[in-house]
């Protein structure tokens, strides 16, 4: 499914010679212009190397005779508070196939001093290349890009770019974003459409109270106007969620055009969203489904159950129609033939979803093509129902009175599990022509994401050997071979298992291993593996020193306070449970045992309790992650946690010889 259009600007900058800038300068005009307050933008901003004096854009409307124009009007224009090198120099535009890019002008205001005036020469932009544009993790895309790079950038340099996008489809308007990666001085959306159109508009984010809006009418036109001023450069941190949840920006769609008493409805709320997404999807051309008929006959074989059924076709679609994502026109939204794909074996994710709709459909079941975002867009179809709100097409079918979500895209993802990255989302499921239904994605719970391992050592002189057993399951499991296909394409499947599985220390070491599960979508994974961990044991004197606590993954993981300003995201809810047996060595008895330690909160917590039997101690583990997303609000609790099972860490076993050695 075709992603949002956004407009990303990465700059690197170039560097220039002092005689190549004299030389330029003299094929260039000479203007007057205001000169920024650079000790005043640096008092404010200390940080900054650069500021968007402005970032404005104006969205024009216009239907005309069952014909839209829309035209999207961009001005930008960033001061160079140093000499940023390879940072801001260079420029790109993005855009699709459903835009074209009109009057494009680029140019660099390079200051001189005269007397005390500094004046500038305007530089222009001599070379823009269009080329294609490669998404990341797109087979295709009909993205493109105008690149260029500003000529002459230096301390005290202003680049400056306008351009105007025009469209014909009206159902794709985007968003404008106030904030940006450097500080905006002045940030501008302008909507102006005429008596006969109707829009709708939501503003979104965090922060919104320096947002000023005013609404006033010039001529037969209603001018939106939405500006800000000074704002600090957006925030991004690691596992934060996405900047559409926190960054103020606002989303606009047309609801309606009138022209001669003629009303074309465009999203008049979900429903219209839905008839249009239906509309789509009537427009795939299935084909001669011979080939597809046959395969569904032969999986069909021998079952009896509808949920057997579905099951097999769902496992089928998965192993052989490998995921492929396109990104063309209207072909981002509307399926390829299902025939066509099931010959081909591959597809996007709206192709998958059509697969399996028309394969269950000939199975005798009915199954209904869903839209849905994933967890990295915040807005639901009631608040913004444009296509701004989904990013993935999946399929769903009632079993046993209950929705089952089926995203084939999950190449390993056991059947009845949504993907992790849709958990809790809105899901648009189309139920035919006017009916639909929007329900939410079950979040999976923490008990069917486990890790339980058993681990048995025992005491060789300082090194610490044992053997374990480890079972993964949900998506302790799938993130597992994720985490191993990664290591197996950069060439590190020997390293894996010791990195992956380490206990105690940087020397740890598999000595033997067996495995099952991996890839098998009905079976977890199963681990059996000798271990030993050379130097582990600390020995004073008549005394044998053990840290039980053999995997402190969640050791020093508090959070900044100070330095983190915004929620951090989990990848799912899960538990891991672990029992540590240490063997007391012959010659040997218990001297100290530690305390148990136990943290109890809604959202997370541990407890590592010991107990003393059969000449053994044994420590039980278990740590559980009971949340999707981390609220600021919580990051003190969070950080008790981790001091209280960073206490817990490092509590040693004291085991003291029963020899007399006086």
């Amino acid at each position: 499914m075709i992603k949002q259009k956004m407009i990303f600007n990465d700059f690197y900058g170039i560097k220039i010679s002092l005689l190549w800038v004299i030389c330029f300068l003299l094929t260039t005009n000479t203007i007057t212009a205001q000169t920024p307050d650079k000790e005043a933008i640096k008092a404010q901003f200390p940080d900054a190397k650069a500021v968007f004096l402005k970032q404005h854009e104006t969205l024009k409307v216009k239907y005309d005779v069952d014909k839209w124009n829309i035209q999207r009007s961009f001005e930008e224009e960033m001061f160079y508070l140093e000499n940023v090198g390879q940072m801001y120099g260079e420029k790109s535009i993005y855009y699709t196939s459903f835009e074209e890019i009109k009057d494009l002008e680029a140019y660099t205001k390079v200051p001189y001093k005269k007397g005390k005036k500094t004046l500038y020469n305007e530089v222009p932009v001599e070379k823009i290349d269009t080329k294609d544009v490669m998404m990341g993790g797109i087979f295709y895309s009909d993205h493109k890009e105008k690149q260029f790079i500003f000529p002459a950038v230096q301390e005290g340099a202003i680049t400056s770019v306008s351009y105007t996008e025009e469209t014909d489809e009206p159902r794709l308007l985007g968003a404008f974003f106030f904030s940006s990666y450097i500080p905006v001085l002045s940030s501008k959306f302008t909507v102006i459409v005429p008596e006969n159109v109707e829009i709708t508009y939501k503003v979104l984010g965090e922060d919104l109270d320096n947002i000023d809006f005013k609404e006033h009418k010039k001529g037969a036109a209603t001018h939106y106007t939405w500006t800000a001023k000074n704002l600090p450069k957006l925030e991004r941190e690691a596992d934060a969620p996405s900047t559409s949840y926190y960054a103020p920006h606002v989303v606009v769609y047309i609801k309606s055009g009138t022209y001669a008493d003629k009303t074309e409805e465009v999203i008049t709320g979900v429903e219209g969203l839905y008839k249009w997404y239906h509309y789509l999807v009537t427009q795939t051309d299935d084909g001669e489904d011979t080939e597809l008929k046959a395969v569904v006959d032969k999986l069909m074989d021998g079952t009896e159950t509808d949920e057997e059924k579905v099951k097999k076709i769902f496992q089928w679609v998965q192993s052989n129609i490998k995921y492929v994502a396109f990104e063309d026109g209207l072909g981002g939204f509307i399926p390829r033939g299902a025939s066509d794909v099931c010959t081909k074996k591959y597809g996007d994710c709206k192709d998958m979803s059509n697969i399996l709709v028309k394969m269950l459909d000939i199975a005798g079941l009915k199954a209904y093509h869903t839209w849905i975002g994933s967890r990295d867009k915040p807005y639901s179809y009631y608040d913004v129902p444009t296509p701004i709100a989904d990013n993935h097409m999946i399929a769903a079918i009632e079993l046993n009175d209950e929705i089952v979500f089926l995203d084939a895209t999950g190449e390993y993802l056991a059947f009845g599990y949504p993907t992790s990255m849709i958990q809790g989302k809105e899901a648009l499921i189309g139920m035919g022509k006017d009916n639909f239904k929007i329900i939410k994605v079950p979040v999976v719970p923490k008990e069917d994401n486990t890790l339980t391992e058993t681990v048995e050592v025992n005491i060789e002189g300082k090194d610490l050997k044992g053997s374990a057993q480890s079972t993964y399951v949900g998506y302790k499991k799938i993130f597992a071979e994720y985490a191993r296909l990664r290591a197996e394409a950069d060439g590190a499947t020997d390293r894996f298992y010791n990195a992956y599985l380490q206990k105690g220390s940087n020397k740890f070491e598999i000595t033997d291993i067996e495995e099952s599960g991996f890839y098998s979508r009905d079976k977890n994974i199963d681990l059996k593996y000798d271990f030993k961990v050379p130097s582990y044991v600390k020995k004073a004197g008549d005394k044998l020193y053990v840290n039980l606590n053999l995997d402190r993954k969640w050791s020093d993981r508090d959070i900044d306070l100070e330095k983190r300003k915004l929620d951090k995201e989990r990848d799912f809810k899960q538990i891991e449970y672990a029992t540590y047996r240490l063997n007391i060595p012959e010659g040997y008895e218990v001297d100290y045992v530690p305390e148990n330690y136990k943290f109890d909160h809604e959202e997370f917590g541990f407890e590592i309790r010991y107990e003393q039997k059969d000449n053994a101690i044994i420590l039980h583990s278990e740590v559980y992650m009971n949340h999707l997303l981390l609220k600021k609000s919580k990051f003190k609790e969070w950080n008790k946690m981790i001091e209280a099972i960073s206490d817990a860490y490092q509590e040693v076993i004291v085991l003291k010889s029963t020899e007399d050695n006086g």
